[in-house]
């Protein structure tokens, strides 16, 4: 055998000192290279080099130049996406099996020991841990973990990071979920993961790209020890007896960790009746959790369900949720500011579920959130009965700057005495709406409930909406671009009417809220870019 470096050798090493100079130089307006997606995709591949050609960084654009050269192959480690014959740079099998493992440790071997002798013998832990791809994790997890951008975590089976345990997830880095799997964070123990908006972190299906479907594996689920208004609480998705699965106590202020700048796809599955998993739960987390920037798409149930606690969301999109987008229970009583809710016209039920206590709708603490900046949207399907708000079972809340677009059943059901009576002692309130869209001709904004059907002590709710809180009806928002579409939604308004300082409440003076955003909706009207720029994702399957 000559001495002469193999073409996938010379491949990774370019492509690992390319990374090393982005790192060190921002590469021009590209931040952040991940690596292990340089070496399995071969069309973001193509698309770094091309980046790498253009840069302002003479190091980067020579790299370029030579890993336009050596770039024959397409893919480096996977199958070809157009025929499905095996790519000629990597052996068939695939890479998280033993004999896998076997067939490829030689050319690996080879790549790694030429990158080693490049970079120095300091790369060449992480490096070998990229070159593996796959990572197998189960549960349960003690200590301390960190996973980084290096590889694929892939979880197998319920994997618990047990109490005064700590999960580190960096930037980019993606956790994929085998069918019957979930990530616990259980009470005590933290998740700090901290994305980017140019590297988020992705919770996302263990199935092949294009076979991905809602409940492929089971979510994330973090755990606290802030007030819920039940005894012995118990998260859904977890055995009754099983003490991972247990939440609630004192410390309203108390932190589960820190989710931003994350998506999290295709989860959510039903363990038994009624006990599901959504794609992210929170059990009793206080207000020191970080919730920001957060995407939940195609959850099988909930995209995310609060139970207790008084955790804020912020930025936050959720896109073709199964059943609600938003759902809270058993005394929720953080902030929001700036969230979407998408509801698709095949699945779904409520943009929002709200709920105190079924057995005790007085209850307390009462679930009694507060809300400004709100965009709650659906395509007016006829193929489901969907509804922007059902609030119910004694659940306070105080909402403002809502815009509410194209819902086929109802706005806002407002159910039973209990919530009825939180109207009149000002912990149910409303003010700056706009309603437009709704019923099955886009002009029925409430169902009429007269007889049996009456389940709120006889409130005429089309009659309170347009007197006492003063909602605004038939406004359109002249949306830019197609606000109900599966893959390109735009959700900025055009109507810069609906900015207006007499129609918006500003937000209260507080380090959490923006108080510039006199508007109704998620979105600035006429927004030519928004928080949702870049992060998000909306893959069919």
């Amino acid at each position: 055998m000559s001495g002469a470096t193999s073409p996938r050798a010379r491949l990774v090493e370019l492509l690992w000192q390319l990374k090393q100079n982005y790192d060190q130089a921002g590469g021009g307006t590209l931040r952040f290279i991940h690596f292990n997606t340089l070496l399995n995709d071969s069309e973001y591949r193509s698309e770094i080099i091309e980046q790498a050609l253009a840069s302002e960084h003479v190091h980067i654009r020579e790299l370029g130049k030579q890993l336009k050269q050596v770039n024959q192959h397409g893919r480096l480690l996977h199958k070809s996406r157009d025929t499905g014959a095996a790519d000629p740079a990597r052996p068939t099998a695939t890479p998280d099996t033993p004999a896998s493992a076997r067939r490829r440790w030689p050319w690996l071997l080879a790549a790694g020991l030429v990158v080693v002798a490049v970079i120095g013998v300091r790369f060449s832990a992480p490096l070998n841990g990229l070159l593996a791809g796959r990572q197998l994790v189960t549960g349960p997890l003690t200590g301390a973990h960190h996973w980084g951008a290096d590889r694929t975590w892939v979880l197998d089976g319920i994997v618990y990071v047990q109490a005064s345990g700590t999960l580190t997830i960096e930037p980019g880095t993606r956790i994929e979920g085998r069918p019957g799997s979930a990530l616990v964070i259980t009470r005590g123990a933290r998740l700090h993961a901290a994305g980017t908006a140019q590297a988020p972190v992705v919770f996302t299906s263990a199935q092949p790209v294009g076979t991905r479907a809602a409940g492929d594996w089971g979510g994330l689920v973090l755990l606290g020890s802030a007030p819920v208004n039940v005894e012995n609480a118990q998260i859904e998705g977890v055995a009754d007896n099983d003490p991972n699965g247990a939440f609630g106590g004192n410390d309203a202020n108390g932190s589960c960790g820190v989710l931003e700048y994350a998506r999290i796809e295709f989860a959510g599955f039903e363990v038994y009746a009624d006990n599901e998993l959504n794609g992210l739960t929170l059990g009793a987390c206080g207000s020191g959790t970080i919730v920001r920037h957060v995407q939940v798409h195609r959850s099988l149930d909930d995209g995310i369900e609060l139970f207790g606690g008084s955790a804020d969301l912020r930025n936050i999109l959720i896109s073709g949720a199964g059943d609600d987008s938003l759902d809270w229970d058993w005394g929720w009583r953080g902030r929001v500011q700036f969230l979407i809710a998408q509801q698709y016209a095949d699945s779904g039920d409520n943009a929002f579920e709200a709920d105190n206590n079924g057995d005790r709708h007085g209850a307390e603490p009462m679930s009694e959130p507060v809300m400004y900046n709100v965009t709650l949207v659906s395509p007016r399907s006829h193929a489901r009965h969907h509804r922007a708000m059902t609030l119910r079972e004694g659940t306070g809340g105080h909402f403002h700057n809502l815009l509410i677009q194209g819902f086929s059943g109802e706005a806002i059901d407002l159910r039973d005495r209990a919530t009825v009576a939180n109207l009149r002692n000002g912990r149910l309130t409303f003010q700056g709406l706009a309603i437009n869209d709704i019923g099955a001709r886009g002009v029925s904004y409430f169902e009429p409930e007269q007889g049996d059907a009456d389940d709120d002590g006889g409130l005429d709710e089309a009659l309170f909406f347009q007197t006492d809180a003063g909602a605004r009806f038939g406004a359109d928002p002249l949306f830019g671009g197609d606000i109900t579409s599966q893959s390109t939604p735009d959700f900025a308004p055009g109507n810069r009417a609906l900015f207006l300082k007499q129609d918006a409440v500003t937000p209260p003076q507080d380090e959490f809220w923006d108080e510039a955003a006199l508007y109704l909706g998620a979105i600035r009207p006429g927004a030519a870019e928004d928080w949702s720029d870049g992060w998000t994702a909306f893959p069919l399957n």
